[in-house]
């Protein structure tokens, strides 16, 4: 098969972006035409990505092995179309004004499919760079302080790790005098502290995307600047590309060394669960309420590296999308109710199931999901990222899985709560507005969430299917 028939996704986004720019040129400003181009293009993305998942494809490597398309890159495609579609549609009225919205989501798309595919140090870098340039120009599309303030932060920072990321994969070249993961298994006997030290900053590069303590102190700011739907994409997206990147990673270039980097992941992945869905609790602002809870659910998807095995890469891989469902049904709701004008507090959601039951409704599966309650996608998702650790025989990140679960629980109560309080103020969802776009994407999000929890079956075949790295052990 050809390499242009492998890569048709990619194609097909990088051809949607040409014609949304184009469609820019010729139409009126603040028009919907690259919005419906960009609606299109995902949508054609997800078609393609079916297409061949059903041909059941061999791994195949492109570009002198560095891109890999097989099940595991298909897979990211799958959840990254989901992610930039909804993002578009959550953007459809709030974000007419800036007619390079839509554009700009593509191109983070495709820096994130690109992670899905990369198989050797320069694609890891191109991918990184591609979903993060974009979205710094998306933080601070609101000209406003907290935007503005969202936009230099998450750029100086971004920078900042970038440039972490390149030293250390420089370093990772200079010890094996090779770029492509697969080659490093063989210098990891060697010992080369060149090597050790490459790959430390490396990973700290990429858990900066992912947003692991002690490297998150971006995250509530930027999260609470950006646009709801931006704030979205960041939530979602970023963590597919970040999780999915740093398993291949060391699932492809350091197996051999499971003990030089799982008990520091471990580490890490415990203290980011237990901090981030403990400061979450203390939150008023709901945009950093989930951003304090997405670093804990970071640290949830980081025990599926950790614990360097097939079983763990399958629970983070699968938990990447009751978690993405819930996120993007949560900021659904959130946009009806700023209308793009203000943030959301705890206290703009009082009267919400007086007003708008079948909203309040909704929201209930959203947070039920996130706490990891029965019957719900999330649900599903930690026992098997719990199933992992224990099978790993590493009760430690078991506990601090059961513990973050509990704590993030008393954080999504408290908006829960306030839903069933009479509003105090006559300003409580004054500004509520309704399109059709963002009741497409709450359709998708609490069907696919709810299905999750009861009838997980099919999407826990794709993902024994994507994360079959027969080398794990």
């Amino acid at each position: 098969m050809s390499a242009t028939s492998t890569m048709l996704p990619e194609y097909v986004i990088l051809g949607t972006l040409l014609i949304a720019m184009l469609g820019i040129m010729v139409s009126r400003a603040h028009s919907t035409l690259p919005s419906w181009i960009g609606l299109l293009g995902t949508i054609g993305g997800l078609w393609a990505t079916a297409d061949l998942w059903s041909r059941h494809l061999k791994p195949v490597l492109l570009f002198n092995q560095s891109l890999s398309v097989d099940n595991y890159s298909l897979f990211v495609d799958f959840l990254v179309m989901i992610a930039a579609g909804s993002t578009i549609l959550l953007g459809w009225q709030g974000e007419r004004e800036h007619d390079e919205f839509p554009v700009l989501v593509l191109l983070s798309a495709l820096g994130m499919m690109t992670l899905g595919m990369s198989a050797n140090l320069i694609t890891l870098f191109l991918g990184v760079e591609i979903l993060s340039l974009p979205l710094y120009i998306l933080a601070a599309s609101h000209r406003d302080p907290l935007g503005g303030e969202a936009g230099l932060k998450y750029f100086l920072l971004g920078a900042f790790s970038s440039g972490i990321l390149l030293f250390g994969l420089a370093l990772i070249y200079g010890a094996t005098g090779s770029m492509t993961f697969t080659d490093f298994a063989t210098a990891v006997s060697s010992n080369s502290p060149i090597l050790a030290a490459g790959l430390m900053l490396a990973l700290v590069g990429i858990l900066f995307k992912l947003a692991i303590v002690p490297f998150h102190m971006w995250v509530p700011d930027v999260y609470e600047g950006s646009p709801d739907a931006v704030t979205s994409f960041m939530a979602f997206g970023t963590k597919v590309g970040a999780a999915v990147i740093l398993l291949r990673f060391l699932a492809y270039g350091f197996y051999l060394s499971p003990d030089a980097w799982g008990p520091l992941l471990g580490y890490l992945a415990l203290l980011t669960m237990i901090v981030g869905n403990l400061v979450a609790l203390t939150q008023t602002n709901l945009k950093r309420l989930f951003g304090y809870s997405g670093i804990g659910h970071a640290g949830f998807l980081l025990i599926g590296v950790a614990v360097h095995s097939v079983v763990g890469a399958r629970a983070m891989l699968f938990y990447l999308l009751p978690y993405g469902l819930a996120v993007i049904g949560a900021f659904a709701i959130i946009t009806m109710i700023s209308n793009g004008e203000k943030n959301v507090t705890i206290h703009d959601l009082e009267g919400l199931a007086h007003k708008k039951p079948w909203a309040a409704a909704l929201f209930i599966v959203f947070m039920l999901s996130f706490a990891g309650i029965p019957l719900t996608g999330g649900f599903i998702g930690k026992f098997y990222l719990l199933q992992a650790a224990l099978f790993a025989h590493q009760p430690g990140l078991a506990v601090g899985l059961v513990v973050g679960t509990f704590l993030g629980l008393g954080a999504y109560l408290r908006p829960l709560q306030a839903m069933f309080r009479h509003e105090s103020n006559e300003q409580a969802l004054a500004g509520w507005n309704v399109n059709w776009a963002q009741i497409v994407v709450l359709v998708v999000a609490v069907v696919g969430t709810i299905g999750l929890g009861v009838y997980p079956t099919p999407v826990v075949h794709m993902v024994n299917q994507s994360a079959n790295f027969f080398w794990l052990h």
